[in-house]
């Protein structure tokens, strides 16, 4: 090698290798996590600029030249100055995209005018007494370094290319072993254009670090080369792989939007031929024509570098269509655009899913009817558009009974009755409602009046709703509340209309009743009353009050009715009609039943202690009371443990007991009437009323329910088939609800001597019953006397 050492020169090649790698990695790393990025950058350029220096002093050391300390420490700081500023240079241009050819030259030739700066720089500064410039060496050198810039540039910046490198990566040894040649080689050819000629060495001598110099640099080359190439067989396997693997149609267009080729999964989708499509615009196969102009609008907005996603209707061959969404790229070759890749991926089935669910998220799966979430939604919409409006909130009567009797697969057939009822009386332009369990509204826009639509309502169930072959007679409570004049508040707007409900429900079935500001200071939480009522039970807080029962024809007792009763100590007296479900919702209705029974039996005893003719005491039982294993045990261990005779109770369930376990049903009423207690069927004519069942069971009287005692006129002959089925079934037979006397006239008339209600007696207290009953018994008011 002319004048240098080949050992030191070997050892400067390893270095720079190494420097290289180091070059690489820093590059990637930077450009990976941009974190500290300027930090890291300095410290990686100051550390690469000592590898450089460390090599150009094995140069100095290793050429056979007489060189000058004056200027050493001045070499040091200039070369050491010039290559940390080169390598952050070329570090950070290395780390951006270099996407266009100006960039490539511009940051190559950065690389190379720092390189040759500082190799002139630092070899004038320590050979000045043994340097002469050898011009045409020296053009050959700045050829060969500039040449090798731009292998350097290009090496970096495809080794560095993350979504390439685990494809290429085992190329970056073999790169930066040659790489690293070709920069160990640069300091030796141009320090040879700096000395003169020795005609004793050769011309060859002179020419040796050259040679090696264009050896390294074609050896360079070829490593971008070979994995260019094969980035070039990826890139056509990632084509060829979008076409035939992908799961979804792809249609590969041209720039003015005709179809170049497509996939297999194309074909299937629109029905036609893969030459059919070929050729074909793709805005042809828009089944909406007024939607082409939107497709054309997306697809210059994609040629322009933007990715985008449509949705849209595909025609196929059949005249059917597809719903689609559509992911168009375009197709890059050389930096230039030539067409677009368009995803096309059938979602038919996910619109109808999405609708599906959209449609369950806002109606009730039972009834179809709109859900509270669409009730809600609506009433922001009015609300939003400045209009007047009002809520119907309606809660059916004796359902929780159906549905513990029955059970709840019965009980939403009642419910799809209830819904369809509901649907057809309400107006086209309000919105029906299901809220959840038996409670309904209906949002009763401008235009329409809220009494009417209440109305209609109350009229339609007052015939029987069939369900399972059988007819149910439910009423429903139905509170109004009216925005804006009540509340402006749409949540309180569904809390005035419930309290106004509960209102209607105390005062009888069937009805409506208007929010009035009074209301909320009735209003009670039901889970306060639930806890409450829990304790009043607990604690034998309750009280029984008695209504009595007449003979129409003499007027005189015939027994009375035990009615539970709740004075709150805050509240003051609740009513049955809002404790009673309390108690059935929070399972408490067994243990106040037996409460009941043990004040009625020891009021029995107190009476009869005090040899008081007192006559039959009728108890209501619930449904879920009478089911109970233990109930005809309860009942006949309390006879023994208060010393009554059972002539003294008489029992009252609904006619829905008929239904459900009629042997065992019977065996059970059997033996109440065993222990000389009768019973009677409440409610009589609002549930299933079949001859059959009657006639099978073990009872001793019929109870004509109020609703129909309420209009005796318009029910004459409804009242007189229950008495003529009584009569003949030898059952007694009684009316309640009785408020006047043309309804008692009626009754009579029809064959009803027994009779309950106002026009006698309200409840009473048991001090004022008892007043009453000594007054109708002589016998009582002798024993006062006495």
């Amino acid at each position: 090698m002319y004048i240098f050492d080949v050992k030191t020169f070997a050892l400067t090649i390893v270095f720079l290798i190494i420097s290289l790698l180091m070059g690489v990695e820093f590059t990637r790393q930077v450009k990976k996590n941009p974190v500290r990025k300027k930090r890291r950058s300095i410290l990686y350029s100051l550390l690469l600029a000592a590898i450089f220096l460390l090599t150009h002093l094995f140069v100095i050391i290793s050429a056979d030249i007489p060189f000058s300390t004056d200027n050493f420490y001045l070499f040091l700081l200039l070369f050491f100055g010039i290559c940390s500023l080169g390598a952050y240079s070329a570090m950070r241009l290395l780390q951006s995209d270099i996407a266009t050819t100006p960039q490539y030259i511009y940051t190559s030739m950065l690389i190379a005018t720092t390189i040759l700066f500082a190799e002139y720089t630092a070899f004038q500064l320590i050979f000045s007494d043994a340097t002469e410039i050898q011009w045409m060496l020296a053009m050959l050198s700045t050829l060969m370094v500039t040449v090798t810039s731009f292998l350097l540039v290009r090496f970096i910046i495809q080794i560095t290319n993350e979504d390439l490198y685990e494809f290429i990566k085992k190329y970056k040894y073999l790169g930066s072993i040659f790489g690293g040649m070709a920069l160990g080689g640069i300091p030796y050819i141009v320090l040879t254009s700096m000395i003169p000629t020795m005609e004793e060495a050769g011309f060859q001598s002179f020419l040796a670090p050259f040679l090696y110099m264009a050896a390294a640099n074609f050896l360079f080359m070829l490593i971008p080369d070979l994995f260019g190439e094969k980035m070039i067989l990826k890139n056509v396997q990632s084509h060829l792989s979008l076409f035939s693997h992908n799961p979804d149609s792809v249609f590969r267009v041209d720039l003015q939007g005709m179809i170049l080729n497509v996939n297999k999964e194309a074909v299937e989708l629109t029905g036609y031929t893969a030459s059919e499509l070929t050729g074909l615009d793709f805005i042809e196969l828009i089944a909406d024509r007024e939607e082409s102009e939107k497709i054309r609008k997306y697809y210059r907005k994609v040629l322009n570098g933007e990715t985008k996603v449509i949705e849209t209707t595909l025609k196929k061959a059949d005249l059917t269509s597809a719903e689609v969404r559509i992911t168009a790229v375009r197709i890059i070759v050389r930096n230039t655009t030539i067409g677009v890749f368009g995803i096309v991926r059938d979602i038919t089935e996910q619109k109808k899913t999405d609708k599906m669910i959209k449609y369950l998220a806002y109606h009730d799966d039972l009834t179809n009817l709109p859900n509270r979430r669409q009730l809600e939604k609506e009433m922001a919409r009015l609300d939003s558009k400045g209009e007047i409006f009002s809520l119907i909130y309606l809660d059916f009567n004796r359902f929780k009974r159906i549905n513990d009797t029955f059970g709840h697969s019965f009980g939403d057939q009642i419910l799809e009755q209830i819904g369809r009822q509901l649907a057809k009386v309400t107006p086209g332009n309000c919105l029906t409602s299901r809220i959840g369990g038996d409670e309904f509204a209906i949002l009763v826009t401008k235009g329409n009046k809220p009494e009417s639509v209440a109305d209609e309502v109350v009229k339609a169930f007052q015939t029987p709703v069939f369900a399972g072959g059988m007819e149910f007679l439910i009423t429903a409570s139905i509170g109004i509340a009216r925005f804006p004049d009540d509340t402006s508040d749409l949540e309180v707007l569904l809390k005035y209309a419930d309290m106004a409900m509960y209102k209607a429900k105390q005062n009888g079935t069937n009805d409506f009743q208007f929010f009035d500001k009074s209301m909320v200071d009735q209003d009670v939480n039901k889970f306060e009353l639930e806890n409450d009522l829990r304790n009043a039970i607990k604690n034998d807080s309750l009280t029984v009050y008695y209504q009595p029962k007449y003979n129409a024809n003499t007027n005189n007792i015939t027994g009375a009715e035990a009615l539970a009763r709740w004075k709150h100590p805050r509240h003051g007296m609740i009513p049955p009609g809002v404790f009673i479900p309390i108690a059935e919702e929070a399972n408490l209705i067994v243990s106040l039943e037996r409460l009941i029974i043990r004040q009625v039996f020891s009021q029995l005893v107190v009476w009869k202690g005090k040899k008081y003719q007192v006559p039959r005491t009728s108890i209501n039982i619930s449904i879920i009371h009478f089911y109970q294993e233990d109930f005809v045990k309860f009942m006949h261990q309390s006879l023994i443990e208060y010393d009554l005779s059972g002539e003294l109770i008489e029992i009252e369930v609904t006619e829905s007991i008929m239904i459900k376990k009629e042997d065992g049903i019977n065996e059970q009423l059997q033996a109440l009437r065993e222990m000389g207690i009768e019973v009677s069927i409440d409610d009589f004519g609002t549930g299933y009323s079949s001859l059959s069942y009657l006639s099978k069971l073990s009872v001793d009287r019929l109870k004509i329910d109020q609703s129909f005692v309420a209009h005796s006129q318009e029910n004459s002959e409804i009242i007189s088939t229950i008495v003529s089925m009584a009569t003949n079934l030898n059952l007694k037979v009684i009316a309640e609800g009785v408020e006047t006397e043309s309804q008692i006239e009626l009754l009579k008339s029809l064959g009803c001597q027994e009779v309950q209600g106002y026009y006698y007696s309200p409840p009473l207290p048991s001090a004022e019953y008892e007043t009453k009953m000594n007054r109708e018994f002589p016998e009582n008011e002798r024993v006062l006397l006495t």
